[in-house]
């Protein structure tokens, strides 16, 4: 399942994660190619394992790190999802 995933959307995680339960409601921040780096808020220097994107949460101090595949949008349109769920039920 791919999706267009932009900085500032919300998504529901679909893995526990970083203190991040599944299910919960995550904004998303900004997307990381495998091997970047990005300077964490006490100044050590941090790579991504592989794609994903950084996410927030308005409850909790601090980030996650997720791969796209755990993630699902919490925009647009389900119709093909849904369909999907229908034909496999």
């Amino acid at each position: 399942m791919s999706h267009n995933f932009k900085p500032g959307e919300l998504a529901l995680t679909l893995a526990s994660k970083y203190q991040i339960p599944v299910m919960t409601t995550v904004s998303l921040v900004v997307f990381m190619a495998s091997g970047e780096g990005a300077i964490e808020p006490d100044g050590s220097l941090w790579f991504a394992p592989h794609d994903g994107w950084v996410v927030g949460r308005d409850d909790w101090d601090g980030y996650g790190f997720f791969r796209p595949t755990e993630l699902m949008p919490l925009h647009g349109d389900f119709t093909h999802e849904q369909q999907k769920a229908k034909e496999a039920a």
